[in-house]
């Protein structure tokens, strides 16, 4: 089968598709065939040695969209269509940009029956999961509360304005000005540019509930934030120099990550499938475009996910 992987840490090059042994299915394990995946930021800093890892090689990609072709389990029959996210273990060297992918059902979250997922649907599994995570354990957005998110234009930012907005709460986005449009149709009162004159009068504002930092300085955003509401900052490096902020505007602040949980995995895909929550492409690869993908990301100028599409992979 096909994978994408790399043998030592380094810049974009180092990333290649190559040809690798079918994973062998252990007790308790599905194998699945995967449709896509997506590029994010936690694959650059593993791929950078920023963030520790196991023997090389190394595969990249944190989640995927995928049918089960093989079970060792009763939890998920083979034709099931799964959405999954890996856990961030250190010593594990597989990833999600690859041909076949064995993966317990723990981290899998399964689509309706009758369903059958479109690539782009891989734009909202890691980033929804995200945004989950922030609204839910973040900040615990409630009807009728004021949001701002920040970063709006990537896939956690987009899918938190969407999950906001079902919740029943107002929300407002920063983003890049390629960005603002998507932001204002997926429900958005307004959308400003990052690098508007506006930016220092809103920064301290004090004007929201809740804050999203999913981009950016998060210390210049909590002055954003009333005095005892809540933020959550979906890069862990960037919270502990926030805090310092956190205490002084009183702003509960918190630092959240996707993690992985099938029922949480399970809300998405039902979501997705009754057309919910709405995927945003920025730019699509295929997997011989991934090195071309990290080094675009977060160069600017797009809206939405980094996606690999896996049908576009030639046969090695």
């Amino acid at each position: 089968m096909w994978a994408v992987q790399y043998h030592r840490c380094g810049g974009p090059e180092v990333l290649r598709v190559e040809d690798v042994p079918a994973p062998r299915l252990r007790e308790g394990q599905v194998l699945v065939r995967t449709l896509a995946s997506a590029v994010s930021r936690i694959d650059v800093m593993y791929r950078r040695g920023r963030l520790p890892h196991g023997l090389f090689p190394k595969q990249t990609g944190f989640d995927a969209v995928g049918q089960v072709v093989d079970s060792r389990t009763e939890a998920i029959v083979p034709g099931t269509w799964v959405a999954v996210v890996l856990g961030l273990e250190p010593l594990r060297s597989q990833g999600t940009t690859v041909e076949l992918l064995a993966v317990e059902p723990s981290r899998c979250g399964l689509f309706p029956h009758g369903y059958t997922p479109r690539v782009e649907d891989c734009a909202l599994v890691l980033g929804g999961l995200t945004a989950l995570r922030a609204l839910r354990d973040g900040v615990r957005i409630r009807p009728g509360e004021r949001m701002l998110v920040v970063g709006a234009g990537g896939p956690v930012g987009l899918a938190a304005i969407q999950m906001a907005r079902a919740c029943g709460a107002g929300v407002d986005a920063v983003a890049g000005r390629a960005a603002l449009h998507s932001c204002l149709t997926l429900g958005a009162a307004e959308a400003w540019d990052h690098r508007g004159t506006e930016m220092s009068e809103l920064r301290a504002s004090q004007r929201y509930d809740a804050l999203v930092v999913a981009g950016g300085k998060p210390s210049e955003w909590l002055p954003a934030v009333r005095r005892g509401g809540r933020a959550a900052i979906t890069d862990g490096g960037a919270w502990p120099e926030s805090i310092p902020t956190a205490l002084r505007t009183g702003v509960r602040s918190v630092p959240v990550a996707a993690g992985h949980g099938s029922e949480e995995l399970t809300w998405l895909a039902r979501r997705i499938a009754r057309g919910d929550l709405v995927p945003v492409v920025g730019r699509r690869y295929g997997p011989d475009g991934v090195a071309r993908a990290h080094a675009e990301l977060g160069a600017g100028g797009t809206c939405g996910a980094r996606i690999i599409d896996h049908r576009q992979t030639r046969i090695l």
